[in-house]
C-alpha cells in the first residue's frame, strides 16, 4: 500500500511539474519597454468656459429667459419661485407683447397643458434697457404679491461669478416658449 501511495505522489509531483513548464512564462525583460510620448500633456488643461454676456442674452431669448428664471430661483428670496426649482421638468415662459414692458408668465414644466395651469404663475416683466421685475403671488392669501428687481447685467455678473454659465446653458433646452401678440 506504501509503494502505491508513494507512485500516485510522485506521478502527481512530475504532473504539477510538467504543467508548470509548460505554460508560457511572464519573465521580466531586461531592458524596460520603450517609454511612448504623451499625445496629452501632464499638466491638467481646464477647459475654458465661455462667460455670458447681457449681448448674448439680447440674442438669444431662450438663454435669457433661463437665466432670469434660475437667477430668481437660486438667488431670490421670492418662496413661490422655488415651485420652479424642478430643472429636469424645465419651464414653459408666456410672453405677452401688449404689456409695456412685456410680461413673461413662468409655468413649471416646459410641456405643461392648458388645463394644468390653474394656479396664476409667478412671472417677470423685462424693460428694453435690462431692468428685470418678479412678481410672486402669495398663495391663499390677500396680501399684496412679493416683488424684486435686478437688471440683466447684475444676472450676468452673477452667475459667472457662480460659474454657473454652462448649467443656465444647459437648461435653455428645456423651456418652451409662447408668445402672445397683439392684434
Amino acid at each position: 500500500m506504501k509503494k502505491r501511495n508513494l507512485i500516485i505522489l510522485l506521478g502527481c509531483i512530475i504532473l504539477i511539474s510538467g504543467l508548470t513548464f509548460s505554460l508560457p512564462s511572464q519573465h521580466k525583460s531586461a531592458t524596460p519597454p520603450a517609454i511612448q510620448p504623451s499625445s496629452q500633456s501632464t499638466t491638467t488643461k481646464h477647459k475654458v468656459i465661455r462667460p455670458l454676456t447681457v449681448t448674448e442674452l439680447n440674442h438669444n431669448s431662450q438663454l435669457r429667459e433661463a437665466c432670469i428664471i434660475y437667477f430668481a430661483i437660486k438667488y431670490t428670496k421670492l418662496p413661490r419661485w422655488q415651485e420652479l426649482s424642478d430643472f429636469k421638468l424645465g419651464w414653459q415662459v408666456e410672453r405677452y407683447l401688449k404689456h409695456n414692458p412685456d410680461k413673461y408668465l413662468v409655468w413649471p414644466d416646459e410641456n405643461i397643458t392648458t388645463a394644468e395651469k390653474n394656479l396664476e404663475p409667478n412671472w417677470f416683466k423685462l424693460t428694453t434697457d435690462g431692468k428685470v421685475t418678479y412678481d410672486s403671488m402669495i398663495v391663499h392669501s390677500f396680501r399684496q404679491d412679493q416683488t424684486a428687481t435686478t437688471t440683466l447685467p447684475k444676472i450676468v455678473h452673477r452667475l459667472n461669478a457662480e460659474r454657473k454659465m454652462t448649467t443656465v446653458r444647459r437648461l435653455s433646452h428645456n423651456l418652451s416658449q409662447l408668445i402672445h401678440k397683439t392684434k
